[in-house]
């Protein structure tokens, strides 16, 4: 797989690319610009992941992405950025990336995060997940770059949730008042796994944490 990562930072770029080749085995490009990064994706075919800083002075964010994807159009989009406010999450979901990624995150969830994504998920941290649905009348629905597998039908009347089966799996156990590393040995995942796939239950169906995400899944008719 190729993967491009698009940051002015030199130092959080080199990082990115280091824990991005060492699970995956790729060898990363860094571009540090967005004309960069644009002009390697239109030299580049068959890219599959683009990481790119929501946030690079002197640059139109929406603009540069917009671009970038039209450079790359079946690429995974993962944005990542310094904050994690609602309007940057609402505004990177509104461009049809298919996760967001604080960079104060650890390597095992960037991994996890980039797996999520690699397979048609979509990723959000669970606080920010909150923030984006606590008040919304229904979640976001999957972007035009999204591939994975379609929305879960709730019963009559209830809303569809974009639940993969992996999430179903996942959901089913926290039903059952499973920890997240007991979870990740029943399904034979990392905890780290887990813990994307919780966030992301917990974003999709509007929830705080996770006794509440149960409790609205059961509501719905997802358990």
């Amino acid at each position: 797989m190729q993967a491009l990562i698009c940051d002015d930072h030199p130092f959080v770029a080199r990082a990115l690319s280091m824990t991005i080749d060492a699970a995956f085995g790729t060898s990363s490009f860094v571009a540090h610009s967005f004309a960069d990064a644009i002009a390697h994706a239109q030299d580049t075919p068959g890219l599959g992941l683009c990481l790119v800083d929501f946030h690079i002075p002197g640059e139109d964010s929406v603009d540069g992405l917009q671009r970038l994807r039209a450079a790359s159009p079946e690429s995974r989009f993962l944005v990542f950025s310094g904050s994690e406010s609602d309007d940057d999450l609402r505004l990177a979901l509104e461009l049809g990336v298919d996760g967001f990624l604080p960079k104060s995150s650890p390597p095992e969830v960037v991994e996890a995060a980039v797996r999520l994504v690699l397979a048609g998920g979509r990723y959000l941290p669970e606080r920010v997940g909150s923030l984006a649905f606590g008040g919304a009348a229904q979640p976001v629905s999957p972007g035009p770059m999204s591939t994975g597998p379609g929305p879960v039908e709730a019963r009559a009347g209830a809303r569809p949730f974009p639940l993969t089966e992996r999430q179903r799996d996942v959901l089913g156990h926290m039903a059952d008042g499973l920890a997240n590393k007991e979870i990740a040995r029943a399904l034979g995942i990392s905890p780290a796994t887990v813990k994307v796939h919780v966030a992301q239950i917990i974003g999709i169906v509007g929830a705080r944490n996770r006794t509440e995400a149960v409790a609205r899944a059961r509501q719905d008719g997802l358990l």
